[in-house]
Order: C-alpha cells, then sequence, then structure tokens
C-alpha cells in the first residue's frame, strides 16, 4: 500500500479531530507509528476495502490514547 495515499487519508481523519492544521503536526515518529498501525490492520484483516474505516480507528485510538 502506498505510505502517501496513507498519510494523506490520515490527514483528513485528523481534520475530524482537530480545527486548524498546525495543531495537527505530527513528529516523525507519530507519523510512522500512525502509517504502521493501519498498515498492520490492513494486512492482518485482509481488508484493502476497508482502509478509511481502519484510518479512522487509528486516529481515534491515537487521540484517546495521547
Amino acid at each position: 500500500m502506498n505510505r502517501r495515499l496513507i498519510r494523506k487519508m490520515i490527514k483528513r481523519s485528523l481534520k475530524d479531530y482537530l480545527w486548524e492544521e498546525e495543531n495537527w503536526t505530527l513528529t516523525d515518529e507519530e507519523w510512522r507509528n500512525l502509517e504502521e498501525e493501519v498498515l498492520r490492520q490492513i494486512n492482518e484483516e485482509s481488508q484493502n476495502e476497508a482502509i478509511y474505516s481502519i484510518i479512522q480507528d487509528v486516529v481515534y485510538a491515537y487521540f484517546t490514547n495521547k
């Protein structure tokens, strides 16, 4: 799966939780962790069709566990 596409989808999802773009500046490690978790769940569940739902779940978990 293309990491650029995943990052773009994560950015869209972040907008649901944060109003201003400068509020969702993540470190390289945070980006890597989010991307890896999305990829892990996609591969684990073998559900390329459910990418949007997986990204929403990962971003939600990121904010609720932060």
